[in-house]
């Protein structure tokens, strides 16, 4: 018996990340200590989010030549621009107008990570179907933007952010290996790149098991306020800032507007270092669940859109 799984999966936009991200966040909600057995089951399906992170900017960095550092450089430097500009715009005008506090139950520290995340799995699965290899190659860069790293150098402006240094040098340096690697000898190159859609499968796996749809339901009205909200400003800027400032079709920076599963961790570990944060985590992780669900999920569909009435890469 041959069951074509695979053909169903791809039929889904991003499917090789998304699937796999629903069915664990379903094992999760239903029974998350499956998911935490521990061994290599819980290393590949739950905990091992940052490893594969790691590996696919290996093999990311090795497909970026020199010669198109340059163009790299200028595609990704204004998509993450955009992205980082957004985090520190909901910052400023929140915090301005309504306090910590946030604005109908989205607190601040809600806001700003939604604001300044954007998730590297689906993007890759996405520019996969659609994209070309400078795209591919700006998956180092976008990954600055996809750790807990930014969100707490935003809620820590005027605090001091020193903090967040060492978080970017630790997202640079997997990707500037392979760069290395894939330059110095472009048989790395081959043997690395089909590794891409094996990564998607797992990293799926691992922002799934981060999860809990039941808790994520229960954020109710407030949690889709969210993922509206985020969703109606970060898409149509994402759009024009990739169509009239790059002049390309707009599917990369459509792609790049999901919120990362890595944000659901981000509440706790923001308030460990900034501890006015702290009422608020519990609130803040739930909606962020759901966000991080829809997005994952419309985002796809969007970039699909755009795609099929811009144009792509394909």
């Amino acid at each position: 018996m041959n069951l074509p799984i695979l053909k169903h999966m791809q039929k889904v936009p991003g499917g090789l990340m998304i699937v796999p991200m629903l069915i664990t966040a379903i094992i999760n909600s239903i029974w998350p200590e499956a998911l935490q057995i521990g061994g290599s089951t819980t290393g590949a399906f739950s905990t091992g989010t940052m490893t594969i992170i790691g590996i696919v900017l290996v093999i990311s960095g090795s497909q970026l030549r020199l010669n198109q550092l340059a163009a790299c450089l200028k595609r990704g430097g204004v998509l993450c621009l955009v992205k980082i500009l957004l985090g520190f715009a909901a910052f400023f005008i929140v915090q301005a107008t309504c306090g910590i506090d946030g604005v109908a139950g989205m607190s601040l520290l809600a806001l700003v990570i939604a604001f300044s995340s954007c998730n590297p799995g689906v993007y890759l699965a996405l520019i996969n179907d659609y994209g070309d290899t400078t795209d591919k190659t700006v998956l180092g860069l976008m990954s600055l933007v996809s750790v807990p790293a930014l969100p707490l150098l935003i809620l820590s402006t005027g605090q001091g952010g020193s903090g967040a240094i060492m978080g970017v040098i630790a997202t640079l340096v997997p990707f500037l290996v392979g760069m290395l690697l894939g330059n110095l000898d472009d048989s790395f190159t081959k043997l690395l790149v089909p590794g891409t859609p094996i990564c998607l499968l797992f990293l799926g796996c691992c922002f799934g098991s981060n999860i809990n749809l039941i808790n994520a339901v229960m954020a109710g009205p407030t949690a889709l306020l969210l993922a509206a909200v985020y969703l109606v400003v970060s898409v149509p800027v994402l759009l024009v800032a990739d169509r009239l400032v790059l002049r390309r079709p707009g599917y990369a920076g459509v792609a790049m507007s999901s919120i990362a599963g890595i944000a659901v961790s981000c509440p706790t570990i923001i308030a460990a270092a900034l501890p006015q944060y702290a009422p608020y985590v519990e609130v803040a992780t739930s909606q962020l669940a759901l966000a991080v669900v829809l997005t994952g999920f419309l985002v796809p569909y969007l970039t699909k859109f755009v795609a099929d009435r811009f144009g792509s890469a394909k």
